[in-house]
């Protein structure tokens, strides 16, 4: 049986530079996604518009998909847009049993 898992990401970006997350986003998810098959979503906090999350789901090989999406993060300069201070917190998720 093979165990899918749940990716959360989440993290606050400085004021004024959604448009251009919005767009390293795109591309972002694009490439992680041709090169994992994984499709990404990204969601922004209702009562906190500088943080957002990109979440993935049904991620079969975690080191693999770890591994691409950090290096596809850091290529398309999501890092450079976050809040002083602030990083890029991961949670994984499985189904129970």
């Amino acid at each position: 049986m093979t165990v899918r898992i749940d990716y959360f990401v989440y993290y606050r970006i400085e004021a004024g530079r959604e448009a251009e997350l919005l767009a390293a986003l795109a591309t972002m998810q694009a490439s992680l996604h041709a090169a994992t098959g994984i499709a990404g979503r990204v969601r922004r906090r209702l009562d906190d518009p500088s943080t957002w999350m990109e979440s993935y789901e049904g991620v079969s090989d975690q080191y693999e998909f770890e591994i691409e999406l950090g290096s596809h993060a850091f290529r398309h300069g999501l890092y450079e847009l976050l809040a002083e201070g602030s990083r890029r917190h991961m949670e994984r998720f499985r189904a129970p049993g």
